[in-house]
């Protein structure tokens, strides 16, 4: 009997050991596991991306549809959601051949400008950190020798074979990169027009799985938030970040900023990080204003990029993200930093969506278990 309850004892024990040894090794070989995650992703990338063009383009499809739809002849009104899919589907192509012939020159020539004047602006930077006061806070930072040795001598980097083979495969990625977005946009265009197929199919899997028919109704239900926060993520933010990149590239190119597109192209794509992503871009486009143009034109551009960013987070992005996420604004920056800190600028991105479902199936899953 002793032995039986001296043993009872010890199997707790030993679970609760299995269990830390299985975290601590977990832990100890997450560089692993997130490289093993990364490489998944890489690989379905065409079908994320295709999800999140779909996400992105289904209110004008909707819309569209919608148009069709109301067509007295037969022909178009029955045929309504293939005719708006080939509609959005030529309207996508318009504006991603506009955004190659026009746009995409011009960024690629400033990136190009940009990587051929580092030298001269680090030169500029050195000489003002050179000439400030002694007592100044600059000084005590240490600020020129750090520049000195994170920046070293840049044109020799460039001319530097290992350096050239490096470029070269950045190039590549970047070809990859731009398949797979292509791609997704052509898989963005099946979702859309298969989309009551894909909905059936997944009722049908959710009868074979969950037998249980309250189990069956619950999943149904997390599945809904997921999918509602992803459409109020990505559909509203995606939305929001064009008139970001739309309006500060316009207030760049009237006071005359060089790299005016990249720079609003970088505002736009920042404008996806809540809360910490429009302060990051203002921080990014003042900071090379300054260095290109001096404080005058830094000031005068600041002024109305801080008038345009209160104005988008108190009544533009409000009026086009209906529903909030309801997130706290620590866990928001907390998810990024963890986010950006494993996966880079796509986890940055994903971060906020991902805890917002995360945080709606925990207070479903609690609700559910207290009202039984």
């Amino acid at each position: 009997m002793r032995e039986k309850m001296q043993l009872a004892r010890w199997i707790p024990i030993c679970i609760i050991a299995v269990l830390l040894m299985v975290i601590y090794k977990t832990f100890d070989n997450f560089s692993q596991i997130t490289l093993a995650i990364s490489r998944f992703l890489r690989v379905i990338s065409p079908l994320l991306y295709g999800i999140l063009f779909a996400y992105f383009i289904y209110i004008p499809h909707q819309k569209i549809e919608k148009l069709y739809g109301k067509i007295k002849i037969a022909f178009f009104s029955k045929r309504a959601k293939l005719f708006s899919t080939l509609s959005v589907f030529l309207l996508l192509i318009l504006i991603v051949a506009f955004l190659i012939t026009f746009i995409l020159p011009i960024i690629i020539a400033s990136i190009i400008d940009l990587a051929n004047s580092i030298p001269t602006y680090q030169h500029y930077i050195l000489d003002y950190l050179n000439n400030v006061p002694e007592d100044s806070i600059w000084n005590s930072l240490n600020l020129v020798d750090t520049l000195m040795e994170s920046t070293g001598d840049i044109v020799n980097q460039y001319l530097n074979p290992v350096r050239i083979e490096q470029v070269a495969i950045g190039i590549i990625n970047i070809a990859g990169e731009i398949f797979s977005l292509l791609l997704g946009l052509v898989i963005s265009l099946y979702l859309l027009l298969e989309r009551e197929k894909i909905i059936i199919f997944f009722k049908r899997l959710s009868f074979v799985l969950f037998k249980n028919e309250k189990v069956r109704t619950r999943v149904n239900k997390y599945l809904i938030q997921v999918n509602k926060v992803l459409f109020t993520f990505i559909a509203s933010k995606g939305l929001d970040s064009i008139i970001n990149l739309i309006v500060v590239t316009s207030i760049l190119l009237i006071f005359k900023v060089p790299y005016a597109f990249l720079l609003g192209l970088i505002a736009g794509l920042f404008n996806f990080i809540p809360y910490l992503g429009s302060l990051i871009a203002v921080i990014l486009v003042s900071l090379m204003t300054l260095i290109t143009g001096g404080v005058s034109q830094a000031i005068q551009v600041l002024i109305p990029l801080l008038v345009f960013q209160q104005l988008d987070g108190n009544f533009i992005e409000p009026r086009i993200m209906k529903s909030t996420l309801e997130i706290s604004p620590i866990l928001v920056i907390l998810a990024v930093v963890v986010g950006g800190a494993y996966f880079g600028i796509i986890g940055m991105f994903l971060a906020v969506p991902i805890v917002a479902i995360i945080k709606n199936l925990l207070i479903e899953y609690v609700s559910n278990s207290e009202s039984e």
